[in-house]
């Protein structure tokens, strides 16, 4: 077994070697694997036989919304531990070991927010940031004062998968990693923050053209506002982990009929 499993939905080849590097500085001495699930077969790419040769690299075809395809990921992974980054990212030296030195031998039910920059911004340096209320699209009855908000996140696999994961009828994966770092904390669990930034990503003002902005506007807000507003929400949040499969096997958005 592995000690961490890092699943990237992606559409991205181009950065899977410098993540697959990069995630070797990261964790030290931990053993880790690098799964990428997408619509771009490596066979395709502009690619050296470098990661096809890799013991702990696994590509997995799926076309389907980025929360689908991080479960499919899951699904698939061995490491004690999962967590989810983007394909934009640059990986700081020593960043998961230090998460994993936190999380080993704590209770099972405790998870980590992957702190980092995005753009110029220097969130991981305020704390308040990681607070859900800190947000006003975040402050509703459902949500108490003091939780913390995981966009990206890392968790025992267990643990994961026991709560189902992540809720896939929300397509990227966002506001449903809030939702489970919510229900964590209802539920007694601890969500701590990574003791020191992770990674670093790029960013750009979304337009209404892009398809994760109106994955986010038309469909997974709405929906958890709807969902969080309700003042006992967390005491009704129950998914299997096999929601995935509910899931259209092609992105509507990105591969419309």
């Amino acid at each position: 077994m592995k000690t961490l499993s890092v699943i990237v939905p992606s559409i991205n080849p181009d950065t899977w070697r410098n993540i697959f590097e990069q995630l070797k500085l990261s964790v030290g001495n931990y053993e880790f694997e690098l799964i990428t699930v997408g619509p771009s077969p490596l066979a395709d790419q502009e690619l050296d036989n470098h990661l096809a040769n890799e013991d702990n690299f696994i590509y997995i075809q799926d076309f389907g919304s980025p929360s689908r395809s991080f479960q499919r990921g899951v699904e698939s992974s061995s490491g004690k531990y999962i967590a989810f980054i983007p394909d934009d990212c640059t990986l700081d030296e020593n960043g998961f070991e230090k998460c994993i030195d936190i999380l080993e031998g704590k209770p099972e039910n405790h998870g980590i927010i992957l702190m980092y920059d995005e753009g110029p911004g220097k969130m991981s340096k305020d704390p308040s940031y990681w607070i859900g209320r800190t947000h006003e699209g975040l402050r509703l009855s459902g949500v108490k004062d003091d939780w913390r908000i995981a966009p990206c996140f890392m968790y025992q696999t267990s643990y994961f998968v026991s709560m189902g994961g992540l809720d896939c009828s929300l397509e990227h994966v966002n506001m449903n990693g809030h939702s489970l770092a919510f229900v964590t904390q209802h539920n007694g669990g601890e969500i701590h923050y990574s003791p020191s930034r992770v990674f670093a990503c790029s960013w750009e003002p979304p337009t209404e053209a892009t398809i994760l902005y109106q994955a986010y506007i038309k469909n997974d807000l709405p929906k958890f506002e709807a969902f969080w507003k309700n003042p006992n929400a967390a005491e009704s949040y129950n998914i299997s982990f096999d929601n995935w499969k509910n899931q259209p096997e092609k992105w509507p958005r990105r591969y419309p009929q």
